[in-house]
């Protein structure tokens, strides 16, 4: 291994940053994504022929959402990943503004695109939810 290798494996490049959830009375601390995640990620909202866009599928942007927050998110107390695999069915039952929230929060750590976010379920006509569950105003903003 090259010094200069050395040098890049010995950084702790990981962002972190505290989200606080009032309507979960929680603070999850979003961590950005490994590059390997991120990878899965990008595969998962690619289309057969390879092209990225055009999810309009529900469970396609369901398993996008739960997989950045899962990846993302961890308890700031331990240190420990937040969501656990199993918990992916109760957790998408939670309210669709908080999820939505939560999940652009996770994908701007991880620094992907807003048309990524837009991708994977902000715009309301590629969101499973009801557009009225997503507006969001002063009240409901989490950050």
């Amino acid at each position: 291994m090259s010094k200069l290798s050395e040098k890049i494996r010995a950084v702790n490049d990981v962002s972190a940053q505290p989200y606080h959830i009032p309507e979960w009375d929680v603070t999850l601390e979003i961590r950005s994504m490994t590059a390997r995640s991120r990878a899965a990620f990008v595969a998962q909202m690619s289309s057969e022929d390879g092209t990225i866009g055009g999810v309009n599928d529900p469970e396609r942007i369901e398993g996008m959402w739960w997989h950045v927050i899962s990846q993302t998110c961890y308890d700031p107390a331990s240190g420990e990943l937040a969501f656990a695999d199993e918990d992916a069915d109760w957790f998408m039952g939670k309210n669709a503004r908080i999820v939505n929230s939560l999940a652009n929060e996770c994908m701007a750590a991880s620094g992907l695109s807003d048309e990524a976010v837009d991708e994977a379920g902000k715009d309301s006509s590629a969101s499973p939810t009801d557009e009225a569950d997503e507006t969001l105003n002063d009240d409901s903003t989490s950050g």
